[in-house]
């Protein structure tokens, strides 16, 4: 689970970061029809976001820089009580206003895959 600060995690949120919850694409089930965006993301990796098409929330993503694995937005959940992060990345793009847990490894970028 993991609070990103990228600058494109910003503008989406409408917030100083996002919070994801990945997942091996395998073990999730997506029902129903998205709605899709991709881009080049700071990384330089491709990003393809699902929203919604009924409403534009955006619901998770996937990216070429980790093949297999999805992130599913926490706020997409009823319920996200659950959502503890493991990891902040981007941290050098966290505006200072905006305050998340450093009790966990904090990366200033992408983090290598694991």
């Amino acid at each position: 689970m993991v609070q990103c600060h990228c600058t494109d995690c910003q503008r989406v949120s409408g917030g100083g970061h996002l919070s994801i919850a990945r997942f091996k694409r395998d073990d999730i089930a997506v029902s129903g029809e998205t709605k899709t965006h991709s881009m080049t993301a700071d990384s330089g990796n491709t990003v393809t976001r699902h929203f919604c098409p009924s409403c534009g929330s955006r619901l998770f993503s996937e990216t070429t820089g980790r093949p297999g694995i999805i992130g599913v937005v926490a706020g997409a959940f009823d319920s996200n009580a659950w959502f503890d992060p493991d990891m902040v990345i981007f941290k050098r793009s966290q505006p200072l206003w905006d305050i998340t847990t450093e009790d966990v490894p904090c990366y200033d970028a992408l983090p290598p895959p694991t």
